[in-house]
């Protein structure tokens, strides 16, 4: 086995490496990740980068050639592997080849967005891991190239999205596989650096421009003369990046992105603290980071690792190794590993351990296991986000009851979901929002993005505003804001207004306002829309998409209500609404083959200019009784009354008002 005399010191010193081969080696919560490097398939990926390598594909092969570099070196720093350090080297020569590692331009300058900071990181793990294994001459060559094709883009990009009115525009470069994918009908990049400011790709650079400065700094035999501005975009940046977070550390893009941006902003702090390039001062809330990921958790039986899927959090299913669709494992453990060790938290330590997806090299480099893991209690909670989005649970099992709301503002990838909820029971996603719509406006599906693809409401067929796509997937100016909650025994409320999102799509909208009443022990959702226009009257709807992506799901309906079934549980809900109500299965105008994986119910009112639609629904365990659902109406209001075998309940709403006034009785 080597003792790379000059390394590591990037990321952890050699004083690091009896412990962490001891964890690499022997303990079990790495296994799998040993034994998905000891399978790899060297031989193959040699012939990859010999002869099938597409040198101006800066997008899916250069990060297959990145990863590889990073997980060959990483696996020969920890068990001497003599193929892996060949296969490491030829991955890192390759990636030497490239004439450019980005895609994108500005004035035929390369911009660095995701592919050079990638290919910066990779390249300075390598020469941190391979140590002298490695020739002096050839490691100066690496950093030179690091330096022109990864920090001297990134740096370029991050100063556009620092000054985006000096800033030229973005471009795909023609020679680039990317630009036949983007060049028939293309977005408008006028406002990208712009519309970067507060998004994960700003992010992607600046992790790339801060560790590739880090390895300059321990590596080199001579600094660049930007140094000193490249370190000052670094810093800068870190506390600009701030703002993308809010007060309890949650994270507006969804979970992914939001585990992409984090990760960056961690590793790159990490790099300039053991370089010796000082201590960045980053106010983001880490520890509220960890538990932000830990609430949106949503455990099920088909997916332990699942998320609750606002905006693009989700990820692609249907495929046969769920946690590999498209090759990369999914993970999220480096980051509540790296807070666990740097806050003492166990909480953390148990997120990362548990419900964080499969392990990789930087689980394994960021866990500390004298951080003893604590687990979340297993009890009725709400948890309440600055983001105005709300989780209430039973627990954190598979099999435990969840509900959540969408309230809140506009964030990059996000759809037009305001007041979209969300509810799984017994292992299965019961009332969901289809599962990552595609990013293109060009596609069909797009509509999938808009309110017509999600659990929330239409106004004459309508949903609320949305942005159509020629930009991306960016945040719009759409809005819905918590106007109170409560709770009691057993029990709790939320109220959303999603008004204005609605009005600036539709000036004669005059009221969206949801209320969601959660009742723990009955397990039973009811769900209260207040519905308004000021001039024309409207049919006014609401939807329930089910989850089909496996095809089995079965959706019912009645003439007062609908069940949606799966394997191990189901939602039965009844409808009462002001007006005569039609309730229909139905599914998206779209791609057949796609529209049968989100069939959906329409409970849908008669044309009018005011009503109130209440949807109540029992969530049970497949075989097992549905809870009895009756309505009682009067002038003021109509009372809900729910029984079943824990129990009875009532629930009054009062709909004199615009906003439903909702008391709970025992």
């Amino acid at each position: 086995m080597s003792n790379a005399s000059i390394s590591p010191r990037l990321f952890f010193s050699a004083d690091d490496l009896p412990e962490l081969r001891r964890h690499f080696s022997e303990g079990a919560r790495f296994t799998a990740m040993r034994e998905s490097l000891e399978n790899f398939d060297r031989e193959a990926e040699q012939v990859f980068l010999e002869s099938e390598i597409n040198f101006e594909d800066q997008c899916h092969h250069i990060r297959r050639v990145c990863d590889v570099m990073q997980n060959m070196a990483f696996w020969h720093l920890m068990m001497g592997h003599e193929g892996a350090l060949d296969l490491a080297l030829n991955a890192t020569r390759t990636l030497m080849k490239y004439p450019c590692w980005d895609f994108f331009l500005s004035d035929s300058k390369v911009l660095g967005v995701q592919g050079a900071p990638r290919g910066a990181i990779a390249m300075a793990s390598a020469i941190d891991w391979l140590g002298d294994l490695v020739d002096p001459q050839e490691r100066q060559e690496w950093l030179q190239a690091m330096i022109t094709k990864g920090c001297e883009p990134c740096f370029l990009s991050l100063h556009h999205i620092r000054y985006p009115r000096e800033a030229t525009n973005w471009e795909i470069n023609p020679k680039s596989v990317m630009y036949a994918q983007r060049s028939a009908y293309p977005h408008d990049n006028a406002r990208r650096p712009e519309i970067t400011q507060n998004t994960n790709l700003r992010a992607a650079p600046t992790s790339g421009l801060c560790i590739a400065a880090a390895a300059i700094n321990i590596y080199a035999d001579q600094k660049p003369v930007e140094m000193e501005s490249w370190l000052e975009m670094c810093t800068t940046t870190l506390t600009a990046m701030e703002a993308m977070y809010v007060p309890d550390g949650a994270y507006g893009e969804g979970v992914n992105y939001g585990n992409y941006t984090s990760e960056s902003i961690f590793m790159a702090i990490v790099a300039l603290r053991r370089s010796g390039l000082g201590e960045p001062e980053v106010n983001i809330n880490w520890l509220g980071n960890a538990n932000y990921m830990l609430n949106m958790a949503m455990p099920t039986n088909l997916n332990p690792y699942e998320v609750i899927n606002i905006g693009d959090a989700g990820r692609h299913r249907g495929h046969a190794v769920f946690q590999h669709p498209d090759g990369r494992a999914e993970s999220r453990s480096a980051l509540p590993f790296w807070v666990a060790k740097e806050y003492r938290d166990g909480v953390a330590q148990w997120f990362g351990e548990h419900l964080a997806a499969a392990h990789n090299i930087w689980s394994l480099i960021f866990f500390d296991e004298s951080v003893e893991a604590v687990a979340p209690e297993n009890k009725p909670q709400v948890w309440y986000s600055d983001l105005d989005w709300i989780v209430a649970r039973k627990g954190f099992r598979s099999e435990d009851f969840q509900v959540s709301l969408r309230s809140g503002i506009g964030w990059n990838h996000e759809h037009a979901d305001r007041n979209s909820i969300i509810i799984k029971g017994h292992g299965d996603q019961l009332i969901v929002d289809p599962i990552r719509p595609p990013y293109p406006f060009t596609d069909p599906d797009w509509m999938m993005r808009t309110t017509a693809g999600h659990s929330s409401i239409l106004v004459g067929g309508e949903g609320h505003f949305y942005n159509n796509g020629v930009e991306g997937t960016n945040s719009t100016h759409a809005q819905a804001k918590l106007l109170k909650h409560g709770e009691s025994e057993g029990s709790t409320y939320w109220v959303s207004d999603a008004t204005q999102a609605y009005r600036i799509a539709n000036l004669e909208i005059k009221n969206v306002v949801r209320a969601v009443v959660v009742l723990f022990d009955l397990e039973t959702v009811i769900v209260v829309d207040r519905l308004a226009k000021w001039k024309e009257p409207a049919k006014f709807e609401a939807r329930f998409f089910a989850d089909n992506w496996e095809g089995d799901a079965t959706v019912s309906t009645s003439a007062d209500g609908f069940t949606i079934a799966r394997p191990h549980g189901y939602a039965q809900a009844k409808v009462w609404g002001r007006d005569a109500l039609t309730v229909t299965e139905n599914k998206l105008p779209i791609a057949a083959k796609r529209a049968a994986k989100h069939p959906f119910v329409s409970v849908e009112s008669a044309s009018t200019m005011l009503t109130t639609i209440v949807t109540a629904i029992a969530v049970g365990k497949t075989g097992e009784a549905a809870a009895i659902i009756s309505f009682e109406a009067d002038e003021d209001g109509v009372t809900v009354t729910i029984t079943s075998t824990q129990g009875s309940r009532t629930c009054r709403i009062d709909d004199r008002e615009l906003v439903p006034v909702i008391e709970l009785n025992d």
